[in-house]
């Protein structure tokens, strides 16, 4: 497997907002003791030496609800919702990363275009994509989107439960560009020995009760991991100060 770090890690917190709109799980629903809502129609993507992984969790939790309602499947134009977010951050020019807040608000106002008609080649991220990129864009938008508590692990797995993947946010350490986990896919909870490396996104599709673990699919190709896949502990993903901006999205137009 490859051991892999990245030049520059590309997820930036944000602060919250009270108009959020909350994730409320449905009264009554049955949570099993695993779930993982992975695709294998949705492939493991590479986002490369770039800080895009916001721009590559977009376009997986789009292209899943594509799939899951059944419309016309399509890669998502990573580069074109990465630049977009940047214009919302004031950021254009540089490879400055992105707020999942932001990666959403691009979803839901511009939609994504099909990445045939805006390839993934990061030497062009500073480029503005051409009008015919966002005209095909408004043809596939995250109609709704939704804030889930992460303090709330109920929540979390009532999510995934009703077969929706969850973006997120979290602080990786030195544990996560380690060998072991490129290997294994398994990364455990950092110690007072860490190191702070950078913040990442990532897609949350899976849990498991019998381990305690999470299941997530990362954005750094299919030899990294589990095949592209890792799991961290129930209480990495529980805890605010590791981890923060869960958001789940509903109808893809």
């Amino acid at each position: 497997m490859e051991q892999r770090s990245i030049t520059k890690y590309g997820y930036i917190p944000d602060f919250g907002d009270f108009r959020d709109l909350p994730y409320v799980p449905p009264t009554g629903l049955k949570v099993p003791k695993s779930a993982d809502v992975f695709n294998p129609k949705n492939p493991i993507l590479d986002q490369g030496q770039l800080g895009c992984c916001t721009g590559n969790g977009g376009a997986r939790i789009l292209r899943q609800e594509i799939l899951k309602q059944g419309l016309t499947d399509f890669a998502p134009a990573r580069l074109q919702i990465y630049y977009d977010e940047r214009v919302i951050e004031g950021t254009v020019k540089t490879d400055s990363g992105a707020q999942i807040r932001d990666c959403l608000k691009v979803l839901a106002n511009n939609g994504a275009a099909d990445e045939k008609l805006w390839p993934y080649d990061i030497a062009k991220f500073k480029k503005k994509p051409a009008k015919a990129v966002y005209k095909s864009a408004l043809k596939n938008k995250a109609i709704q989107y939704f804030r889930v508590d992460n303090t709330k692990i109920g929540d979390l797995k009532a999510c995934l439960t009703e077969g929706y993947p969850i973006i997120i946010g979290f602080s990786v350490y030195s544990e996560f560009e380690g060998e072991d986990a490129a290997k294994t896919g398994i990364v455990p909870m950092p110690t007072k020995s860490s190191k702070l490396v950078g913040g990442h996104c990532v897609v949350l599709e899976g849990f498991d009760d019998t381990k305690s673990v999470w299941i997530l699919t990362n954005s750094w190709g299919e030899n990294w991991g589990n095949k592209g896949r890792f799991t961290l502990p129930y209480e990495y993903l529980t805890n605010t100060n590791l981890a923060t901006d869960f958001w789940t999205i509903r109808q893809a137009s």
